[in-house]
């Protein structure tokens, strides 16, 4: 072997053998990666790869494994570069790694580690490190053997040659070329590796000793006619007295040795005719011949160890591929698939010879014409990388069908012509298991391809005793010679799992790994047209309920070859769950608007601006008033009064108008107002700077325009039925107290339609790269950069900003990658930051990137071409509900450090049950952007915080929802929540809402001194068919408080970034720490009682007549019962006192006319206080 051959094969087992491993063993190669400066190989690292580094700890042996990753694979085929270190003895020894066995014995030893017992295990750690370096040397022995160079073109234009490429075999199997049995010069004369051929070993037997399975064909006709000429050639006139059983040569010579058989020959009732007939082709299993000259396949059998098994042919195994091959032969027409290709068993054959069934057994198996199996090739040979070119031989079929197209291999080609693959592969091997129960192992190396001009057109699947058949299925009536207890029946369990497995894992995963490392696409891409292909297809209904459960399942089987030749399983394998990739997207596209005329939902939006207006200033006490009754009078002057009809609501006293009953009263005169009139009215009556009443003003107009744009164009379908990153859009209550709910000031109407969450139909966003200069950034313990840049790009999009950026004159090490809004770019970036443009301290990237929809907040983003992928929060120059939108640099600086602090919190507790513990979404990363000269308008302006995505951490019965939705009417003008209600009941419901969604948020505040602003917004509940299950809490950069003194001595606190004193002046209400318990407790329920359950409360009442009163006293009850159950807190119960009588809560319609001040705040009953 040259070399280059040695190098890409030793690259080639050590991947294999990595991820089998950490597949196997469940490690996440994310949280091994460390910073390319502290890899020892950093040097020796190519710039140009856009690899991550890792150090593995081998804790058996105290040595450290270090690599790089120049392909991370969401299914576990990820990509190594070159060089690996190991470094042993803590750091005192370091060495490169240039052969395999080190790591062979490494992890041979780490499995024995961490098996029970230990002694007992030393041993199984041995024969496996015997059995993978026998592997290893039977390819580097092939490798150095071959005869010739075997380039892509000689694979993909000749099916023998494509069958026998397969030099390294299943690439998570570590023994996939172990052969124990064949001495070197039967692997040179036998191995299809090494283009072998060779005739068959025939036997005359008697008749009596033969034993037939039939298919429903007749064996004699699938003798080859060669052998069977020259067979009665050497029998003569006995040539009628005998059958004819070919035999692989080595078999014979093996069975010619046995007592039993010598005995036979003795009496001439077997007669060795030693090779006869046409020459065969072993394929890619050794055993399995291709006979050229008849057009069938044979499977011998082999008392030889290859990879796990002893390859013979036992007499269950026969019966269970026969018992197979007849069920397919009763499927229906209307069951067939056009596109899918089954290569039956035609009939077996063995010897009624007490335990040498199994080592005679053969199995005739159904060929392909001359005409397909021109155009067919074997799968497991097109997507192993040829050593000699490093090439991929399945490109040649994908740049042949784009020169028919004539065009070239670009994002867009590569996944229609994969839609295609899965239209001719998976959808109709799942249609079939659907109709008929047949679970095909379709891995690659049973499936084989047919192209016409590049393009897949049909999957032919071989070898049916892998066929598990469901056996309660229709062909069970069909076919009563299949006997009940054949081992050819499975359940419907059993069956769907070994689908998943081969067809998905096994066979698809593998294809994605490939083609994504060589062609300019991404697995997201294809793994999302494979789901989008299976959703958009016609199927059957069976069909549609399998591709529903292939979408959802959050795990997929993978067979654990390593740990099953471990622990010597391999017929009953261990398995283990990875991460499925399908269910990472959403497939239906995002639901339709429905766009009405403007007249009534411009006056809906206006009648609620100004009522939810009037709530806020009446209950705030900056307008009078006189109640009668349900009546108030609102005096303006002495001729002008507002009058409505309205409720003083038990929830906080706060001021409910009943809507459309507002009028103004002037004179004799009586109208509905408008929002202009009131405004022009109030400012006669509150005493305020004109600037500030104007300003106010504005932003209650943009409110009611935005508000009744958002009410004219209205889902086509009910909230309830989104899925959760939609309804995050899709909610359009607002901030149902402040009265500038939605005023988006900087926005026109185009930019709310395009940015706003309600009527956005998604969008990609600016991706810069920032001198390291001009920024900082914090990062999770959990997470690094390269990290979170490859949840966004790919490989080759990567290597392709390392470009741009080596064109601008920056290395890539030296800048970061920071997503902007579109809109932020042009009307802020552009403008305030074009002297760092011109001085290529930014760089705009030649990148689409993923595309993005809004949540509730505008500012963030979730990701929906990953939708496990991060959410970005980005800065921007807007105001909404009366605050701008940029992102204090301190703040980003703080997001990481806190959400690590508050999710160790979370981990460590004891008190909460595990099940119901808080969903810490965590700010993953912050990256802010600050010039040495910097001006007002730049002051958080160019700044992003990565937030983790609920997806992953919901179970497989779980959804998730927002908590704003719980409190908004649907489409049918129902209640969002009616269903579950209804299904629950709606006492107990609120009292597990409270239990499992608000409880934990106070137990933070009593068990560790930490107060979060869980306002609805913050907040996402996991449920099961609507029952509340848990709790997911976001926002934490600027929503967080907490004090020292008051934090209790097992919190240990994060270093944080202080506000600077001008962002104090400014924003004087944004800070972190106080030494008050009452303003602890009073951020807490301001937000998680006033502006959240307090909504929650009068909404049920409204709605269902559920008390108000009664509301609060299951609350109370459930803080009772907690209380009671953590009696060694009573003290801190005392100190964040949730039952005081008084509570003080924000201001926040005054805030937007009067000074600001440090916390603008007005005491409250509290409705906790008075439930008893």
């Amino acid at each position: 072997m040259t070399s280059t051959q040695n190098s890409r094969w030793l690259n080639k087992l050590y991947e294999q053998y990595l991820n089998t491993y950490f597949r196997e063993t469940g490690v996440e190669i994310s949280k091994l990666e460390i910073p390319h400066t502290n890899n020892p190989l950093f040097d020796m690292l190519d710039p140009t790869e856009a690899s991550i580094c890792f150090a593995y700890p081998f804790t058996s042996s105290d040595t450290i494994l270090y690599g790089s990753i120049i392909h991370l694979s969401l299914t576990g085929y990820h990509q190594y570069g070159e060089q690996f270190v190991l470094e042993s003895a803590k750091g005192f020894h370091v060495e490169r790694l240039t052969e395999i066995q080190p790591l062979l014995k490494l992890i041979s030893q780490q499995l024995a580690f961490e098996a029970e017992p230990l002694d007992a295990q030393h041993e199984a750690a041995a024969t496996l490190y015997e059995h993978m370096c026998n592997s290893v040397e039977r390819s580097r022995f092939f490798m150095n053997e071959r005869s010739g160079p075997i380039d892509s073109l000689h694979l993909v234009k000749d099916f023998i040659t494509s069958e026998q490429g397969m030099l390294l075999g299943h690439p998570f199997h570590v023994t996939s070329k172990a052969n124990i049995g064949f001495s070197e010069d039967d692997i040179r004369r036998y191995s299809p590796e090494l283009g072998a051929s060779f005739k068959l070993h025939y036997f005359a037997v008697a008749p009596e000793l033969l034993q037939t399975y039939a298919s429903g064909h007749d064996v004699s006709k699938l003798i080859d006619p060669k052998a069977q000429y020259e067979a009665e050639q050497l029998l003569g006139t006995k040539s009628n007295q005998y059958e004819l059983l070919p035999c692989h040569p080595w078999q014979a010579n093996f069975l010619l040795d046995n007592d039993e058989i010598r005995r036979k020959l003795d009496g001439q009732a077997i007669i060795s005719l030693g090779p006869i007939g046409q020459v065969v082709w072993p394929t890619s299993s050794v055993r399995t011949v291709w006979m050229p000259e008849t057009g069938l396949f044979l499977k011998l059998s082999l008392d030889v160890r290859i990879t796990n098994f002893i390859r013979n042919n036992p007499t269950e195994q026969i019966i269970r591929a026969i018992d197979a091959s007849r069920l397919l032969n009763k499927i229906g027409p209307d069951e067939s698939q056009e596109n899918l290709r089954l290569l039956p068993e035609l009939a077996a054959q063995t010897l009624k010879i007490p335990e040498l069934e199994a080592s005679f057994g053969i199995v005739y198996r159904a060929g392909l014409e001359a005409s397909a199996l021109a155009k067919t090739r074997i799968l497991g040979s097109l997507v192993e990388e040829n050593l000699e070119t490093g090439e991929l031989p399945l490109l040649h079929y994908i740049n042949q069908a784009a020169q028919v197209a004539n065009t070239s291999v670009t994002k867009d080609f590569i996944c229609d012509w994969w839609a295609q693959y899965i239209k001719v592969s998976l959808l109709p091997a799942l249609e079939l298991f659907a109709k008929t129960g047949i679970s095909l192992e379709a891995h690659l190396q049973n499936s084989l391809m047919r192209f016409e001009n590049g393009i897949p057109i049909q999957l032919v699947v071989r070898d049916m005793e892998g066929v598990s058949v469901v056996k309660d299925s229709v062909l069970g009536t069909r076919c009563p010679e299949v006997k009940h207890d054949s081992s050819v029946w499975y359940s419907t369990d059993e069956a769907w799992f070994r689908f998943k497995y081969y067809l998905v894992v096994n066979h698809l995963a593998h294809l994605i790994g490939a083609i994504a490392r060589f062609c300019p696409t991404t697995e997201d891409d294809l793994w999302r047209i494979t789901g989008q292909t299976l959703f958009d297809a016609n199927k059957s209904e069976q069909g549609k309920s399998y591709v529903q459960q292939l979408l959802q399942t959050r795990e997929l089987p993978a067979k654990a070859n390593m740990l099953s030749t471990f622990q010597k399983s391999g017929e009953k394998p261990v398995w283990v769950g990875i991460l499925n990739p399908l269910c990472r997207y959403h497939y239906c596209g995002l639901t339709p608007l429905n766009k009405t005329e403007m007249t009534v939902p411009y006056q809906q939006a206006e009648q609620r601006v100004i009522d939810q207006l009037f709530e806020a200033l009446l209950f705030e006490r900056a307008l009078s008033y006189q109640q009668v009754n349900d009546s108030l009078h609102i005096p303006v002057t002495k001729e002008l009064s507002y009058q409505c009809n309205a409720r003083i609501s038990f929830s906080f006293g706060r001021i409910r108008l009943q809507p459309g009953t507002l009028r103004r009263q002037e004179s004799d005169q009586s109208n509905a107002p408008s929002l202009n009139q009131v405004m022009l009215d109030l400012a006669q009556v509150i005493e305020v700077e004109p600037e500030h009443w104007t300003q106010f003003q504005q932003e209650l107009i943009q409110t009611l325009v935005k508000h009744a744009q958002a009410l004219q164009s209205l889902p086509a379908i009910p909230l309830r039925e989104m899925t959760y990153f939609e309804q995050e859009a899709r909610a359009n209550n607002g901030h149902l107290y402040h009265p500038s709910f939605k005023s988006r000031i900087g926005f026109d109407l185009i930019e709310n339609e395009r940015f706003g969450p309600e009527l956005s139909s998604g969008y990609p966003v600016v991706w810069i790269a920032v001198d390291q200069s001009l920024i900082q950034t914090k990062t999770s313990e959990s997470y690094n950069w390269e990290t979170i840049y490859r949840q966004q790009f790919s490989s080759s999009e990567i290597k392709s900003f390392k470009t741009q950026i080596a064109e601008a004159g920056k290395t890539f090490h030296k800048v970061a990658l920071l997503p902007v809004h579109p809109w932020q770019w042009e009307k802020v970036i552009r403008v305030f930051y074009q002297d760092q443009i011109v001085k290529a301290q930014m760089i705009k990237l030649n990148v689409k990137g993923p595309d993005y929809l809004p949540q509730q907040s505008i500012r963030t983003l979730s990701n929906v071409s990953n939708l496990w992928a991060p959410s970005v929060k980005l800065a921007m120059s807007l105001i909404n509900t009366s605050t701008s939108r940029v992102l204090a640099p301190h703040t980003v600086q703080n997001a990481a450090p806190i959400s690590d602090w508050l999710w160790q919190l979370v981990q460590d507790d004891v008190v909460l049950p595990e099940a119901h513990k808080p969903i810490i979404l965590r700010e993953i990363a912050g990256l802010s952007v600050s010039p040495s000269l910097q001006i007002p308008a730049q002051y958080g302006a160019l700044a992003c915080i990565w937030r983790e995505s609920v997806y992953p951490y919901l179970k497989e019965d779980q959804s998730a929802c927002p908590v704003t939705i719980l409190m908004q009417l649907d489409l049918d003008k129902r209640p969002v929540i009616d269903p579950w209600i209804n299904q629950h009941g709606i006492e107990n419901w609120i009292q597990k809402l409270i239990e499992r969604v608000y409880l934990p948020v106070m137990h933070l505040l009593w068990q560790y001194g930490t107060a979060l602003e869980s306002h609805a917004q913050n907040m996402l509940l996991i449920h099961q068919d609507g029952m509340p299950i848990k709790v997911a809490l976001k926002d934490f950069h600027d929503g967080v408080r907490y004090s020292r003194e008051l934090m209790g001595n097992s919190v240990t606190l994060p270093e944080l970034t202080d506000a600077p004193t001008a962002h104090a002046a400014v924003n004087p209400n944004s800070f972190l720490e106080t030494n008050s318990a009452s303003e602890l407790r009073d951020f807490t329920q301001d937000a998680l009682c006033f502006v959240n359950l307090a909504e929650l409360s009068w909404f049920i009442h409204l709605h269902y007549g559920f008390d108000e009163e009664k509301f609060w006293q299951l609350t109370r009850t459930v803080i009772e019962q907690y209380q009671s159950n953590n009696p060694n807190i009573a003290d801190r119960f005392k100190l964040f006192d949730f039952f005081a009588a008084q509570i003080d809560v924000e201001q926040l319609a005054s805030r937007r006319f009067l000074p600001e001040i440090r916390l603008r705040v007005m005491s409250v009953a509290n409705p906790l206080s008075g439930a008893r």
